[in-house]
């Protein structure tokens, strides 16, 4: 046995008689993988058996309401709300045990968040005066009776959780949520003796931990999730936070503390965005230790065990709470006690593991396709030599993966390096998480085992000539360059070039193209103190518009905060001394003036030698990525890539 290099992060911690075998928590996340009707399955399952095998001491089901049968925040949430419920509760808390890990659930209630009712009725909150969204305004102020029906869910689902074999919940106190709602002077706007004075606002949320500790006895551990602040004009901030952390500490064992508000921009902190910084929590987390005698566990960008372990040694917190740094790789605890924490695969905070909430989706990582999947990759029955044509994200995974299955890999690259248009993506200062990845994804590529030809363009008649049994396609793609008069014009500019620095913009830069790449290259001109316009022909509404909700609210707030004009329904149609000519959607001549003008247009699929492969051999020949067509990211390059090499 090796000698364990994080003793801190390794020492188990006994709360209410339970043992956590190390102070590591699956932090709550939505996966959206019970069925509709938020039944255990055998997909939510196996996903909880992998949960279990990263290695934490305990794994909390994130946003679990206790209205599921009358409203929720998501679909496919896990339902506690019945007893014909607790066989698959109790099958979910033996996966996790079996699997090395104690199981948790975050009770929940949406309050001014809820979807509506199927009906159309109001859904009970603490103020009809704070609505959300004009889409959510289906509200009406509690009165004693919501109080205590609400009061009484908490209780009927805690207790139904512990039937079901838990040892731990956590209840839900933060981000605006239900019984964060009340807190909030932003949110709580009541008169009578719940509203008002800090002590008021906290009277219910007592209340209601109250109940439910009387109910779950001394034998079950309850955590509390809190925001330490609201980040919002007017809502909940540290002094009154940490009163509440010390009043709640006489009914609860574990004080989780997160921050934000995920109805504002706020949210922005809680599902913490590209743009944020490291240990977001870890100085709030810091100060509740100081007013409390339970442990303290932290939430918020922490991403290795290097970091948990110097924020557990520090006495900043008892517990860390990680779970996109998990998502991204499994291993994360493996590896990294291993003494191989550099070939841990970091999270880029793109959250498009996110977008699963948004559309109502299963969550899958764009950097891992092996998200959910225990043990190692199936070898390949019959080792089978392969080609793989291109040295971006897809072609890097195709290679990594095909040789984990024991095939003969060859990886050509036209260009003198890897990583495909990655290089250019990650090129602007606030693209740091994602450069790591690149720089990790590139290292584990030529550390792999496969043989790696740069400065190689490949052609029909060199596959000819070498003959494999298979070849996979990801050649990405190009940047359009559209037949538009002036597109040569001097003042033109490529946004990789802008983004690199090689070119000199001037001081007021229009900006072609408001899709992700050009958005992120108009912000970062402002950042330089530069007057920047974006224009498109799509509605400036939409533009970034399948954008992770948090990173899109956070990157067009910078946005607005830098000056950037974003102007939408005009169409280009020349470039010349005096500015961008385009008509608008009126059909009027427009004209947008600046020192240069980025073409930012967009990249269109280099498809062509792939299709001729698939034309020519009809199996065998896969293509993934960019390649295959527009609107596509890394996402789709990763997850095509790993299932092609899966089937050869």
């Amino acid at each position: 046995m090796k000698e364990n290099r994080y003793p801190h992060v390794f020492q188990p911690l006994t709360v209410r008689g339970l043992t956590l075998k190390n102070r590591l928590q699956y932090a709550p996340t939505v996966v959206l993988k019970c069925t509709p009707d938020g039944q255990v399955g055998q997909e939510m399952l196996d996903f909880m058996k992998w949960q279990a095998s990263t290695g934490v001491a305990y794994i909390t089901v994130g946003d679990t309401p206790v209205t599921h049968d009358d409203n929720s925040a998501w679909l496919c949430e896990m339902n506690v709300n019945s007893d014909d419920c607790i066989h698959g509760m109790h099958a979910l808390v033996e996966a996790a045990r079996d699997n090395g890990a104690e199981l948790s659930v975050e009770l929940a209630y949406a309050g001014r968040g809820n979807r509506p009712n199927a009906d159309g009725s109001p859904t009970a909150v603490v103020s009809a005066e704070r609505p959300v969204s004009p889409e959510l305004d289906n509200l009406r102020t509690m009165d004693r009776a919501d109080m205590d029906y609400l009061r009484d869910r908490f209780v009927d689902c805690a207790v139904r959780c512990q039937k079901a074999g838990f040892r731990m919940i956590m209840l839900h106190c933060a981000h605006n949520n239900f019984l964060a709602q009340w807190l909030s002077p932003d949110s709580n706007v009541r008169t009578d003796e719940y509203g008002g004075t800090p002590e008021n606002r906290r009277r219910y949320p007592l209340e209601v931990l109250k109940a439910v500790r009387e109910a779950v006895g001394p034998n079950m551990v309850i955590e509390l999730r809190v925001s330490a602040t609201e980040d919002t004009p007017g809502g909940l901030e540290l002094p009154e936070s940490l009163d509440f952390m010390e009043a709640a500490q006489e009914y609860v064992d574990i004080m989780h503390v997160s921050r934000g508000n995920v109805f504002t921009l706020a949210g922005t902190y809680t599902i913490p965005t590209y743009f944020k910084g490291r240990q977001l929590n870890v100085a709030f987390a810091a100060e509740a230790k100081k007013r409390l005698h339970i442990p303290v566990c932290v939430v918020g960008n922490i991403t290795t065990l290097e970091e948990a372990e110097e924020i557990i040694a520090s006495g900043k917190a008892d517990i860390v709470a990680m779970a996109k740094s998990h998502m991204a790789d499994g291993e994360l605890v493996e590896k990294s006690l291993a003494g191989h924490a550099d070939q841990v695969r970091p999270c880029t905070r793109c959250d498009l593991c996110g977008n699963a909430n948004t559309y109502g989706t299963s969550m899958r990582c764009a950097i891992n396709p092996r998200l959910g999947q225990t043990g190692p990759i199936e070898p390949a029955p019959v080792k089978k030599k392969v080609m793989v044509i291109g040295g971006g994200p897809g072609g890097m995974m195709a290679a990594q993966t095909l040789v984990a299955r024991g095939h003969d890999v060859t990886l050509y690259e036209k260009q003198d390096r890897l990583g495909g248009l990655l290089n250019d993506a990650t090129q602007l200062p606030f693209k740091g998480y994602m450069r790591g990845y690149l720089a990790w994804d590139i290292k584990t590529t030529l550390a792999c085992g496969a043989k790696i030809c740069l400065n190689t363009e490949v052609t029909e008649e060199r596959v000819a000539k070498e003959d494999p049994d298979a070849v996979i396609v990801a050649t990405g793609s190009t940047y359009l360059k559209p037949p538009i008069p002036g597109i040569d014009h001097p003042k033109v500019k490529a946004v990789r070039d802008v983004d690199g620095k090689s070119v000199d913009v001037g001081d007021t830069v229009v900006v072609c193209g408001a899709g992700l790449s050009g958005v992120e290259c108009a912000l970062a001109l402002a950042q330089e103190g530069k007057k920047v316009t974006v224009i498109d022909m799509i509605p400036a509404e939409d533009f970034c518009a399948t954008m992770p909700i948090f990173n899109k609210a956070d990157l067009f707030d910078q946005l607005e905060k830098g000056g950037v004009q974003l102007v939408g329904n005009v169409k280009i149609k020349a470039f010349t001394d005096g500015g961008v000519e385009a008509v608008d959607g009126d059909g009027n001549d427009v004209l947008f003036a600046g020192d240069a003008y980025v073409n930012a247009l967009g990249v269109a699929p280099n498809g062509k030698l792939g299709l001729a492969l698939m034309a020519k051999y009809g199996t065998d020949v896969y293509m993934v990525g960019d390649c295959v067509g527009k609107g596509r990211n890394y996402m789709d390059a990763n997850q095509e890539a790993y299932h092609a090499a899966m089937r050869i």
